[in-house]
C-alpha cells in the first residue's frame, strides 16, 4: 500500500457514473462520484476527485450508469396496492372498488399489501413514499411495514367527522343535498392523530414522519380542518387532502356552501403551506391564485387521471403561479419513472401542443418533480430529493448499459423518456442499501408473490361482483 492510499478516508460507499445532483443549479456530472458514509452524503463530484480523496468499501454503479436522488413518490395508498385490474376501465370506481377493496382486507392482508406496493417503489428507484392510510385498523401494520422494508415515508392518517348526501339532478325535485357533523368523532380522533404525531415525531429512526390525512370537504367538518391546521402548525407535520377530483364533490359544495372545495376551505382559512391538495384535478384558475397565495402545494397523480377520467390537473399553470407540485403513483403504476414519462406526454399534449408552447412542460419539470421538488412539497428537502453534502444518502442507481438508454446526450431527458423502474440496479434509503442487484433486500419476493395471489384471489371475491362490466379473463 502506498503512502497516499493510506491517507485516503474510508467511506461505506462510492456510486459511479452520470451524477444527476438536482441541486439549485441542477448539475449533471458525467464521469461522477459520489461518497456515502453513516447514512450521509459526504462528497459529490467528479470521479478522479472523489476517488482521490475516499476509500470505499464497496463500489456501487461504474460506466454507463445513472446516480440520481432517491425518487419521492407524493401520494399512494399502500393498502390499495393489490386492486390493479379490478378498477380497470369500469367507472366509476373509487367508492365502488378501491374502498370496498380496503374494506375486505383483515391486518395480514393489509401487510401483504403493503409490502407488494413498497417492494414495487423501492425496485423502481423511489426511497420515500406519502401514504394516506384510508382504514383505522391498519395503521399499525403500515407503520410496521414501513420501518421494516426501509423505505422512508410521510404517512397521513385520519377518520371523517362528517356525513353528506349529495341530490343528484335527478333527485332534485323532492331532496336536497346535506351534512351532518359528528363533533364527539372529531374529539376522538383528533386525540388519536396528536397521538400519533407525537409518538413519530419522537421515533429516532426519522424515516417515518407523521402527517395527517383529511379525507375531503365532504368528509371533514370545519372544525376538523381548522383544528388539523393548528395540530400540524404544533407538530411541524401537515395535512394531506382529496380535493376538486371529481364533479359530484364539487356540486356538494356548490350546493351546500355556494363556494367550490378550495374556495372553501380557502374562505375559512384553512389553507396553509403545510397543505398538500391531492390530485386537484377540477381546479380554477382562481382556485390556483388561492394555493399560491397561501404556499399550499399539490401531489398530481397523472395516471389517476386517465383512471378515472376526471380531467388533467393544470399543471403548468399551478407551476407558473409559484405552487410547489410533486408527482404520486397513488398504485396505479408504482413505477415513478413512468409517472413521469406519463406526465410529460400528457401535459405536452394537453398545453404544448394545444398552445405550440415546447416550453409548457418538460422533461426537466417531470425529473424535478419526483425528485426535488417533491422533497420540498413534503417539507423535506433538507434531507433528501438531490444529492448534496450533508444530506440522507437516498439514492438510486440506474443501469443505462443498454440500447434504450445509451448514449444519454440530455441524462435527465432520456431518464424521462426512455427508463422504467426494471432499469434501477441499486438503492439506498439513509445509506442502507435496501435494493441490490435489481433485488429488494428486506422483503422476502417469493413469498410475497404467494402471499399477493391469495389476497388477490380475496379481493377478487369481494370486487367481481361489484363491476358493471366483466373483467376480461383467460382460459
Amino acid at each position: 500500500m502506498t503512502a497516499s492510499e493510506t491517507e485516503l478516508v474510508p467511506v461505506e460507499y462510492l456510486i459511479e457514473g452520470t451524477v444527476i445532483t438536482m441541486d439549485a443549479d441542477t448539475r449533471v456530472i458525467r464521469d461522477g462520484a459520489v461518497a456515502v458514509d453513516a447514512g450521509k452524503i459526504v462528497a459529490v463530484g467528479k470521479g478522479v476527485d472523489v476517488r482521490a480523496r475516499y476509500q470505499a468499501g464497496r463500489v456501487l454503479g461504474g460506466p454507463r450508469h445513472f446516480v440520481a436522488p432517491g425518487m419521492v413518490d407524493c401520494h399512494n395508498h399502500l393498502a390499495q396496492a393489490l386492486v390493479r385490474d379490478y378498477a380497470l376501465e369500469d367507472l366509476p370506481n373509487i367508492y365502488r372498488v378501491y374502498i370496498p377493496a380496503e374494506m375486505a382486507l383483515d391486518v395480514e392482508d393489509a401487510r401483504v399489501c403493503a409490502q407488494f406496493g413498497i417492494t414495487q417503489l423501492l425496485r423502481a428507484g423511489v426511497t420515500t413514499v406519502a401514504e394516506t392510510t384510508f382504514t383505522e385498523s391498519h395503521e399499525s401494520v403500515m407503520e410496521e411495514t414501513i420501518i421494516a422494508t426501509g423505505i422512508r415515508s410521510a404517512m397521513a392518517r385520519g377518520q371523517g367527522d362528517r356525513v353528506t348526501w349529495l341530490a343528484s339532478n335527478y333527485d332534485q325535485v323532492e331532496q336536497k343535498s346535506w351534512l351532518r357533523d359528528d363533533p364527539g368523532l372529531l374529539r376522538e380522533d383528533l386525540a388519536k392523530t396528536e397521538d400519533f404525531l407525537r409518538r413519530w415525531r419522537e421515533s429516532p429512526d426519522g424515516r417515518l414522519r407523521p402527517w395527517i390525512n383529511n379525507l375531503g370537504v365532504p368528509s371533514c367538518s370545519e372544525d376538523r380542518f381548522l383544528q388539523t391546521k393548528e395540530l400540524a402548525e404544533k407538530y411541524g407535520s401537515g395535512m394531506m387532502v382529496h380535493i376538486n377530483r371529481d364533479r359530484e364533490e364539487i356540486e356538494l359544495s356548490v350546493a351546500l356552501f355556494g363556494e367550490r372545495p378550495i374556495e372553501h376551505l380557502h374562505r375559512i382559512g384553512a389553507l396553509s403551506p403545510a397543505f398538500i391538495a391531492i390530485h386537484a384535478m377540477l381546479t380554477t384558475d382562481r382556485e390556483i391564485e388561492m394555493l399560491a397565495e397561501t404556499g399550499a402545494g399539490v401531489a398530481h397523480a397523472p395516471v389517476v387521471c386517465t383512471d378515472i377520467i376526471s380531467a388533467v390537473t393544470k399543471v403548468p399553470t399551478m407551476r407558473a403561479a409559484g405552487v410547489r407540485v410533486g408527482l404520486g403513483c397513488d398504485t396505479v403504476i408504482n413505477d415513478i419513472l413512468k409517472v413521469m414519462r406519463i406526465a410529460f406526454i400528457m401535459h405536452t399534449q394537453e398545453s404544448g401542443i394545444r398552445l405550440f408552447d415546447p416550453f409548457a412542460f418538460t422533461t426537466a419539470d417531470a425529473f424535478a418533480m419526483g425528485t426535488i421538488e417533491a422533497a420540498r412539497l413534503l417539507n423535506w428537502q433538507d434531507e433528501i430529493g438531490s444529492l448534496e453534502v450533508g444530506k440522507a444518502a437516498d439514492i438510486s442507481v440506474i443501469d443505462g448499459n443498454n440500447v434504450r438508454l445509451f448514449p444519454a446526450y440530455d441524462p435527465i431527458g432520456t431518464l424521462v423518456r426512455y427508463a422504467t423502474g426494471t432499469d434501477v440496479e441499486s438503492v439506498l434509503v439513509a445509506g442502507k442499501l435496501v435494493v441490490d442487484g435489481g433485488k429488494v433486500l428486506t422483503v422476502d419476493e417469493p413469498a410475497l408473490l404467494d402471499e399477493a395471489a391469495r389476497v388477490g384471489e380475496k379481493l377478487g371475491e369481494a370486487l367481481d361482483h361489484r363491476r358493471y362490466r366483466p373483467i376480461r379473463t383467460t382460459t
